[in-house]
């Protein structure tokens, strides 16, 4: 069986026009990376196509169903890995420049089968951070996503009385509007009988994990905060 040029890397709404045959006003194209004679890729984002599903399908000899269902598919694999990336810097780039004490006891706290194996908490952080930034950076299936402190949004979080998160909602911009949220979810935490949190993270996902933490880490992540918005 010959080995396809192509593998598709997943759906693109920022580019309308089919690099194949030039349509253009799609609502969507498939992203695909060419392959070399083994199968492996052979190239960079810059290398990458995007092809209309037709036009995809013809370069793979397979159905435009088939096509649809690998783009999601890979898709949906990249947002995992991007979801991945935006936890990893909300918790660990807060601490990046801390004192190696916190450090350690930041990373030990999350990984504590590595405590007392040799693994220094020091290069595993700067290893984990450059590839959740170089996952952000990659520009395959879209632009580059925002992977700073200073990116990082405000969230509050309500618990239940037994610790669960009960909501996670992204802190306004406009003050009235935050004074309005903050006193609605602290009611809503009355009800409940549980507490709020706010935290400051990536994407609302990154602010479940920065709330679930402990209070080290919530501690460096509320200096990161100020300190990016003196």
């Amino acid at each position: 069986m010959p080995i396809p040029k192509w593998t598709i890397k997943g759906i693109v709404d920022d580019y309308d026009t089919c690099g194949c045959c030039g349509r253009r006003g799609l609502k969507r194209t498939v992203a695909m990376m060419p392959l070399d004679a083994d199968g492996n890729e052979d190239g960079t984002a810059e290398d990458v196509v995007y092809y209309g599903t037709s036009c995809a399908a013809t370069a793979l000899g397979w159905t435009q169903g088939k096509v649809t269902d690998a783009a999601r598919a890979a898709q949906a694999e990249r947002d995992q890995h991007d979801n991945w990336a935006r936890r990893i810097i909300s918790i660990y780039a807060p601490v990046e420049f801390a004192p190696v004490r916190d450090k350690a006891r930041v990373y030990y706290g999350r990984n504590q089968h590595q405590r007392d194996t040799g693994v220094k908490a020091t290069e595993e952080v700067a290893k984990l951070l450059a590839k959740a930034r170089a996952t952000l950076a990659d520009t395959t299936t879209g632009p580059a996503r925002p992977s700073r402190i200073e990116d990082f949004r405000r969230y509050v979080v309500i618990f239940t009385s037994d610790d669960r998160i009960s909501l996670v909602r992204r802190v306004p911009e406009d003050e009235a509007e935050r004074q309005e949220q903050a006193a609605a979810a602290q009611r809503r935490a009355d009800e409940i009988r549980g507490r709020l949190l706010v935290v400051a993270a990536l994407g609302a996902e990154a602010a479940r994990d920065i709330a679930y933490a402990d209070d080290l880490t919530r501690e460096w992540n509320t200096k990161a905060w100020q300190a990016a918005h003196a």
